[in-house]
């Protein structure tokens, strides 16, 4: 039974990786700076949402005009029957 356990991955990490920083602690001007770089910088999400936002909107103003003009050429047509005209102005008669 302790062939099983003697062939698995070992769990010890690598000591040659990279470590976290240890450096010194941030001063006050670096604290400051780093603290109003985050107030003004949009979040990812946001921006994405934007663009969203924007295609649907650009999506849906083109399906209303287009049932605009299918409204429009239904009513026109409706006009000219009603009005004796002919039903194809470009059919000529």
């Amino acid at each position: 039974m302790e062939e099983g356990t003697s062939k698995a991955i070992p769990l010890r990490r690598s000591r040659v990786g990279t470590r976290g920083p240890t450096g010194r602690p941030l001063g006050l001007t670096e604290r400051l700076t780093a603290s109003v770089r985050l107030a003004l910088s949009p979040p990812r999400q946001i921006w994405l949402a934007g663009l969203g936002s924007a295609a649907l909107a650009v999506r849906s103003t083109r399906t209303a005009w287009s049932q605009l003009v299918a409204e429009g050429a239904a009513v026109e047509g409706w006009l000219r029957r009603t009005l004796g005209g002919p039903v194809n102005p470009g059919a000529g008669g």
